[in-house]
């Protein structure tokens, strides 16, 4: 590490370093090494969002647009400081620090090959004596290399290749190159931070150091930038030590430095922490991590070289600052210490530790939305990935059709996000393990007034690999369903069950309503339309002479298969009426219900912003059996539904849907065999979605939304259709029983892989 002795103009002892140590590589000078084949370092997981940030920018500031040209090319590939810390991200957003300026103090600048072009400010100026600002060090243009050298094709590019360089040559006259190397005066350091601020610095680069404290003049400085919100990087120094530099701690003290500063740490290639590197120590708080080992970049000839020392890993973070000022004009200094701290990768022990401090560098994080999100003009929270589940009454909805909103983050920064594809939708369930995946006992007990019931299960395949969650979780046996039917009168049958469905308990008290031995599909009334775990019913059927009517209610929750934390799935209820009339070999039925549910939609879950208030939808059932002779009858059954959801949130005006269902029976039953065919579609979306205003545009300057009306449409472009048959044969005291199902288009899902099942089941009575 070159060294460098501090004139003190009021005589005060502060060593100041160059080249990390405040300064400069590992070595008195940094070693030629021949042009290096960089190896590409690990990236973090691109962000979610990917479009341009900025969807409005105040002028001077261009609006940020989504990049054609290809970032991800050799020379980035070559300019190892931004590969490592993932700087591609910020340029695929658009970021490339153009109208940014970084002040670097140190031994001044040459543009060589023109790799600064135009982009060193013409107030840039020396202050140690020498008469120019022409750096004839070296170190100078190697740390503004770092942070901003163009890209033109040739050598490397810096962090923030369109920034400009306001380049403050500091180096006391005549010292560079003297063994002792550059020294550099408190007072002039003092003197160069004023007038960085002055003139519209954003970030001071310090990439020098010492083993003394800054004198107060220098202390003054600081804090005159601070209280200005500029931001001010320095090395931690590369003496191998526990703790920075005794010069870099002032970033410890809120009073001078309000938060900042930040102590620039080096890691190597691997992402350890750099052997030459002063470590976090208990200055943890302010300590970031960037890489420091092996950095390319060139000196004041043009040379390729690999630097190493802090020195190079401070003007990483510098040109990180100025990548995120430039794509969030509006985000204040403290917002944006804050966001490199709160999206660095952790590293060594969990959180603020000794070594790392904050942790390493990550642009690809700080370019993702932090913390609780929110749409833009509203107060409502979006989630990145997760605001709704479509149930398979709606399968594969193109949810996408909605597009792209702009959400904001902690910071107020805006990102756009595709809203649609942030809906996920529930896989297709496989029915056939959960209706034969277990042995179910039943007893009953009762006369011809009163029977009561219980079913009782014993899970075959909970303890397998490939049985459900709710399953394996499930105990080995354990009382599942329990009914009471009870005669009220020569008229009236009542019933009340627990953890069955109230269709079935009227069916049970129906004269012919009931058989079938189905497994898969389902009568259209027989189900609310999406998975449930049933909690009570009751169902109530009085003969008015030669029509039948029957009341019915249920309630439960949705099978969740997404459940927050610690909530209960949501809550459903329904309650209903029919009417049934049989004209002598055929019975006609029609009812209509409400089913109301608390959070979801037809079984759907969706965010705050759509609609997660519950629905309620309006059933009418149609149906009827016509016996054939010989045992045989056939059977139709029709739903329609109309769902409600209430406008809140981003709803334009109240969700309006349209589902249907419907099944087809042939059967016979005898007292040795029956036999049952059914085609069925189970509840499927036909019409309707809803209308939101998304949230399209917004401008930094006002903070005022624009807003598009765009539609979600919740029908799905699948179809899923049902067969099966079913066929027994009597056994003894039992049955034997084989049912056979095709399921086209599970789920309502078009590009679903058919499901297609057989089972065989004995039943015994003892």
């Amino acid at each position: 590490m070159r060294r460098f002795g501090v004139v003190s103009l009021l005589a005060l002892a502060a060593t100041l370093a160059g080249c990390g140590g405040g300064g400069g590589g590992v070595g008195s000078t940094p070693t030629p090494t021949p042009t290096p084949t960089p190896t590409p370092t690990p990236t973090p997981t691109e962000p979610i969002v990917t479009t341009p940030p900025v969807v409005s920018t105040p002028t001077p500031t261009p609006t940020p647009t989504t990049p054609t040209t290809n970032f991800n090319d050799s020379e980035y590939a070559r300019s190892n400081a931004a590969v490592a810390a993932s700087a591609l991200t910020a340029y695929n957003a658009g970021a490339t620090g153009a109208g940014v300026k970084i002040a670097i103090l140190d031994t001044g600048i040459a543009n060589p090959g023109n790799e600064f072009g135009t982009r060193i400010d013409a107030a840039s100026r020396d202050f140690g004596g020498n008469g120019a600002i022409t750096d004839s060090d070296g170190h100078g243009t190697s740390v503004a290399a770092v942070a901003a050298a163009g890209r033109n094709g040739a050598q490397m590019e810096g962090l923030a290749f369109n920034a400009t360089v306001l380049a403050l040559r500091t180096d006391t006259s005549g010292t560079c190159g003297t063994t002792d190397g550059c020294k550099f005066s408190s007072t002039n350091l003092a003197q160069a931070i004023d007038y960085a601020v002055a003139n519209g610095a954003t970030v001071i680069n310090l990439s020098l150091g010492g083993d003394g404290a800054a004198p107060s003049t220098l202390r003054a400085a600081y804090a005159r930038a601070t209280a200005a919100g500029v931001i001010i990087v320095t090395a931690a120094g590369n003496e191998s030590g526990a703790d920075p530099e005794v010069f870099a701690q002032i970033a410890s003290d809120a009073a001078v430095s309000r938060g900042l500063v930040i102590i620039a740490g080096a890691h190597d290639a691997s992402f350890a922490s750099a052997s030459f590197s002063n470590k976090a120590g208990s200055f943890g708080n302010v300590y970031l991590t960037a890489l420091g080992d092996r950095v390319r970049a060139f000196d004041e000839t043009g040379g390729a070289f690999l630097f190493s020392g802090t020195s190079y890993a401070t003007p990483a973070i510098s040109g990180a600052i100025a990548l995120i000022k430039s794509a969030f004009p509006t985000m204040t200094g403290a917002q944006i210490v804050d966001l490199l701290y709160r999206t660095a990768t952790d590293a060594g022990a969990a959180g603020i530790d000794s070594i790392f401090g904050r942790g390493i560098l990550n642009l690809a994080a700080a370019f993702r939305p932090v913390g609780t999100a929110s749409l833009a003009g509203t107060s409502i929270a979006v989630s990145l990935d997760g605001n709704g589940v479509t149930a398979p009454a709606m399968g594969d909805a193109r949810t996408s059709g909605l597009g792209r909103a702009v959400i904001l983050d902690d910071y107020g920064r805006a990102f756009g996000l595709a809203v649609g594809d942030t809906f996920a939708r529930t896989a297709p369930r496989r029915p056939l393990m959960g209706a034969i995946g277990a042995s179910f006992g039943a007893a009953s007990l009762g006369d011809e007034r009163m029977v009561m019931s219980l079913t009782v299960r014993r899970d075959l395949f909970a303890g397998q690999p490939w049985a459900s969650a709710a399953d394996r979780g499930r105990p080995s046996a354990e009382t599942v369903a329990a009914s009471m039917v009870a005669r009220v009168d020569r008229r009236t049958v009542a019933g009340f069950a627990i953890a069955a469905s109230a269709d079935g308990l009227a069916r049970s008290m129906t004269p012919g309503g009931d058989g079938g031995g189905f497994l898969i599909a389902e009568r259209p009334a027989g189900s609310p339309g999406f998975d449930a775990r049933r909690g009570m019913a009751m169902a109530l059927r009085h003969d008015l002479g030669p029509i039948a009517l029957t009341v019915t209610a249920e309630e439960g929750r949705l099978i969740d298969y997404r459940p927050e934390r610690g909530a209960l799935p949501p809550h459903y209820s329904q309650a209903g009426a029919a009417l049934d009339r049989r004209f002598g070999p055929l019975t006609l039925s029609a009812g209509g219900s409400l089913l109301r549910e608390e959070a979801s939609v037809l079984g759907s879950r969706f965010g705050g912003a759509f609609g997660n208030g519950g629905a309620r939808t309006m059933l009418a059932d149609v149906g009827g059996r016509l016996a054939l002779g010989g045992g045989w009858q056939a059977g139709a059954g029709w739903r329609t539904g109309w769902t409600r959801v209430a406008q809140a949130g981003l709803l334009a005006e109240d969700g309006r849907l349209r589902s249907t269902a419907y099944a087809l029976d042939l059967g016979r039953t005898g007292a040795a065999s029956r036999f049952g065919l059914r085609l069925a579609q189970p509840l499927r979306v036909a019409t309707g979605g809803y209308w939101v205003d998304l949230p399209v545009g917004y401008d930094y300057e006002t903070g005022t939304t624009t807003t598009e009306r765009r539609r979600l449409d919740l029908a799905p472009q699948g179809r899923e259709r049902q067969a099966e048959i079913a066929w027994g044969h009597a056994l003894g005291a039992g049955w034997l029983d084989t049912n056979l199902y095709w399921r086209r288009q599970p789920g309502n899902i078009a590009a679903a892989p058919d499901d297609l099942g057989v089972a065989v089941r004995l039943s015994t009575r003892w």
